[in-house]
């Protein structure tokens, strides 16, 4: 293992060396900052899954409208008929994948479990920082509720993606200093813009073309 990748993972380790109070801490912290990113990647996708269906149909209604009104005289009608009836399969197929994600529903819950973890946060910040003298009874009674609490917690959600806690992590370079250098950083915001953005735009950039390249080309 190289000496700078001993460097990231001691670095991102460092509260393993602490108490389980503060690895508990840290624990919900991260988990609860990565749980609303991932709320957030998942509303921009729900957003932009109704925006390339409604673009599609639009497609499709254009299509149509070519052997109406004779948009292109030189073109086979049997092209037309064939690209309106590939767009009514392409629609059904899309928007049959795109309501069995169920986008809206996961930041919802994803949302639902950043408010959970940040309740019981809450407590534990409050123990340590407000509370007075504890012994050490009281903080191993508090541990351990607060873990079964958080236990339970992630028990009743699916879990978020890698590239939630990335963000997360990026987010908070102050705590996570040495972890990514600047290349990683800019490949993990590729990424994470790849996953929110890629599969939508492709379909609404790509039908157009194909679709013109054909009446004009045929």
């Amino acid at each position: 293992m190289a000496q700078s990748e001993k460097k990231k993972r001691i670095k991102s380790k460092e509260y393993l060396d602490k108490t389980f109070l503060e690895e508990l801490n840290h624990k919900i912290w991260c988990t609860k900052g990565t749980r609303f990113n991932a709320d957030s990647r998942f509303k921009k996708k729900s957003k932009l899954s109704n925006i390339s269906v409604s673009i599609l149909s639009a497609y499709l209604i254009i299509a149509s409208l070519f052997s109406v009104y004779n948009v292109n005289q030189n073109s086979d009608e049997n092209i037309i008929s064939y690209l309106v009836t590939a767009l009514s399969i392409l629609l059904l197929v899309v928007s049959m994948h795109e309501n069995n994600q169920d986008y809206k529903l996961r930041a919802f819950n994803f949302h639902s479990c950043g408010l959970e973890l940040a309740e019981i946060y809450n407590r534990l910040r409050t123990f340590k920082t407000l509370e007075g003298e504890k012994s050490e009874s009281e903080i191993s009674d508090f541990c351990f509720e607060i873990n079964n609490k958080y236990q339970s917690i992630l028990n009743k959600y699916d879990n978020h993606d890698d590239i939630d806690y990335d963000t997360f992590r990026i987010k908070n370079l102050d705590y996570f200093e040495g972890v990514f250098n600047d290349k990683e950083i800019k490949k993990i915001n590729r990424k994470l813009t790849l996953n929110i953005y890629g599969w939508h735009l492709s379909m609404i950039i790509i039908t157009p073309i194909i679709i013109i390249a054909l009446i004009i080309f045929t």
